[in-house]
């Protein structure tokens, strides 16, 4: 048939190719009148792109088993003709080759394939799902990313892990059935995770462990082990199955450990299990977990620690099997130190060991920190100041400094950096390694980077180094007796300390981190202005805050026109100053409702905004009733405007609006019940 027949021929769908109707074409890719697949097309298994036309998917030359059309390719007429690409000059010269048995040139280039042979073992090798194994997980993964009630999916997740468990390693490694596993092991219970992890444990890198998406699913089931063992009741079914698997798996790992640290997807399994064997819940996959709302934010150099995360008991709650093996994988860590120092896989992988050892309270913590030290920053002239300001060595000092104590962090600033801190606080890289120390220093420390450090603080903020300000702003905050020298140093290098006048103007200097610019002597001051809102800015803002005398910044804030109070909640790091304000516990009543009164008249534009509204919420949870009624009555004249946007109807539906408008005393008695009371009494009063 030649190509312009079969352009305009539509009868046959995919007889050529062996697809019969709703076999083998993926999904939102209907298969009609109008061949799905060209002459060779594509076999079962092999579905067309998303969003790819019906008319000719794939033409003579078309697209094996696991090739894809490229996606969005809408050409009309035939979008890839006997040849798979687009009719046009190129293809009399390939209709030749074809009728010749020659190989045409180019062909899986045009359409984006890359060919190769079809069973070619490569390190991503490994034991495949037949299609129908396939074609089940990937409609499993499509009514997961439809959505599941939560009773839907406790009916869900066990029938997929069991299918899962029965087809073997094979699951894990395929695009599908990897997503699928992911986002279900965090439901499995101990029975299925008994069943799954000795599967995903073997072979070592040549198995799951050394596979991009098999390393994952293992990941993801190590996750799941605390929690399932923590509700096990005995020994229940699975119990001796998942002790057993982590234990062959750490035995592989410590006798290959330079292999898996170095390996991309080794080195997220070898993560994974010393978060385990050490009793630190695993990160959720997407990052950090969202806070809750009104949830004040961490200081600046805190770790952000997840439920239970913190500095345990040795062995507390976990498996006698567990802490043996933690020792023997930090003596490995030791014995292959030179070897784990790069790439950066390896180098993080060294960072979380530490962080490990060091929540878990182990004695092999301080070993191997006082080792990486030696090696990195060796006894000498300006050794750690060397090693800080290198890009690998500096990264693995600055973990090795947060799991010091306080005596070890005392002498490595008396013996290494004291002295040198002007230099490195102005250093792109060593700038670092000071903040870290400042997180973690003890109060004499503090002091003394204080009395060196302080009267050139102008110095890193000239340089673009606002974390070396914000660092000893939240050491200072941790020690009491420092902090009137340390807001002294901070107006100083801001140029807002002298004449007292300027202190009205605190606020913008500092949340923008821009230093007072001197005019004549005599000249009128400039009225307190608000410019642009920096993270920085916003978390010396924060910790000042939390002084015990906040009244200079208080000052500063209430010198600030409504206008502005209103632009800085609703900037995203000027809302956490809004926070700060409303939580802190040294800010006075009355200096908080003078600064909420300015805010009269302006609740709407608070309201209708996505940080304004969040920080209006803030205002009421900590308003009285007098001025909750005042918000509500502002509020309730503007009912409309309110509903009219998105973040608007939240505030409504919080405040009880409604409820408001129709009946003023139920509303108050409403808002005078508790918490848990009024959650319930709400939807009743509103019937």
């Amino acid at each position: 048939m030649a190509a312009g027949e079969k352009g305009r021929n539509r009868k046959p769908a995919a007889k050529h190719s062996g697809i019969h109707r709703g076999k083998g074409a993926g999904p939102f890719c209907p298969v009609w009148q109008g061949g799905a697949a060209g002459h060779a097309g594509i076999q079962r298994g092999g579905p067309a792109a998303p969003f790819y036309p019906p008319a000719w998917a794939a033409g003579y030359a078309g697209i094996q088993r696991g090739s894809r059309v490229p996606p969005f390719c809408c050409l009309s007429g035939g979008a890839a003709g006997r040849a798979g690409i687009q009719r046009g000059k190129r293809w009399a010269r390939r209709r030749r080759h074809i009728a010749h048995g020659e190989r045409t040139p180019g062909v899986g280039a045009a359409m984006g394939v890359r060919r190769g042979p079809r069973n070619e073992a490569g390190p991503r090798s490994g034991p495949r799902l037949d299609p129908d194994t396939a074609g089940y997980f990937r409609r499993a993964l499509e009514t997961l990313q439809e959505g599941l009630s939560p009773e839907e999916l406790a009916l869900f997740a066990p029938n997929v892990l069991a299918e899962a468990a029965a087809a073997g390693t094979g699951v894990a490694l395929d695009p599908g059935g990897s997503r699928v596993l992911q986002a279900l092991l965090p439901q499995a219970p101990l029975g299925t995770l008994g069943r799954l992890l000795p599967l995903l444990v073997l072979g070592g890198l040549g198995g799951p462990a050394g596979h991009p998406l098999g390393a994952r699913v293992l990941e993801a089931a190590l996750g799941r082990v605390l929690v399932a063992l923590g509700g096990a009741v005995g020994r229940e079914e699975g119990v001796g199955q998942v002790e057993e698997a982590v234990g062959q798996l750490a035995t592989t790992v410590k006798e290959d450990l330079v292999a898996f640290a170095r390996h991309p997807a080794g080195s997220f399994v070898l993560r994974g299990l010393l978060r385990l064997l050490g009793g630190v819940p695993q990160l959720p996959p997407g990052g950090a977990e969202p806070r809750e709302k009104g949830a004040e934010p961490l200081m600046e150099g805190a770790e952000p620690l997840a439920e239970g995360a913190g500095p345990v008991a040795k062995g507390a709650g976990l498996p006698p099997s567990f802490p043996p093996l933690l020792g023997q994988l930090a003596e490995a860590f030791e014995e292959h130190l030179p070897s784990l120092l790069s790439p950066a896989c390896a180098s993080l992988c060294l960072q979380v060991a530490l962080q490990v050892l060091h929540r878990s309270q182990s004695p092999a913590c301080a070993r191997l920190r006082d080792a990486l030290i030696g090696r990195l920053a060796p006894p000498g002239e300006s050794g750690l100041v060397r090693g800080l300001q290198d890009a690998e060595r500096g990264r693995l000092l600055e973990a090795a400094m947060t799991v010091a104590g306080p005596g070890r962090l005392r002498q490595l600033f008396r013996e290494e950096l004291k002295g040198r801190l002007r230099g490195v606080a102005t250093h792109r890289l060593a700038n670092h390694g000071l903040q870290r120390l400042l997180d973690h220093a003890p109060p004499d420390v503090v002091g003394e980077v204080l009395s060196e450090l302080g009267p050139a603080l102008a110095e890193p903020l000239a340089s673009g180094h606002p974390g070396v300000l914000a660092a000893l702003a939240a050491a200072c905050r941790r020690h009491p007796p420092l902090q009137q020298e340390g807001l002294r140093c901070l107006f100083q290098a801001f140029g807002c300390w002298e004449p007292p006048e300027r202190r009205r103007g605190c606020v913008g200097l500092l949340v923008g981190l821009r230093p007072f610019e001197g005019g004549d002597e005599g000249a009128e001051p400039e009225p307190p202005s608000l410019g642009a809102v920096t993270l920085h800015g916003s978390l010396l803002l924060q910790h000042l805050l939390h002084f015990g005398d906040p009244t200079p910044v208080l000052g500063g804030l209430e010198a600030l026109p409504p206008p502005a109070l209103v632009a800085l909640a609703r900037s995203p790091p000027g809302s956490r100053v809004w926070d700060a304000l409303l939580t802190s516990p040294t800010v006075p009543p009355r200096a908080r409702r003078r600064l909420l009164r300015k805010l009269k008249g302006r609740f709407l534009s608070l309201a209708c905004h996505r940080n304004g509204s969040r920080v209006l919420d803030a205002v009421w949870a900590s308003a009285s009733a007098p001025a909750r009624a005042a918000i509500a009555e502002e509020l309730a004249s503007q009912r409309h405007a309110l509903q009219s946007d998105p973040h608007g109807r939240g505030v409504a539906r919080s405040l009880e609006l409604d409820l408001f408008l129709r009946g003023r005393r139920a509303w108050q008695r409403l808002q005078a019940a508790p918490g848990h009371r009024r959650r319930l009494l709400g939807p009743l009063l509103q019937e």
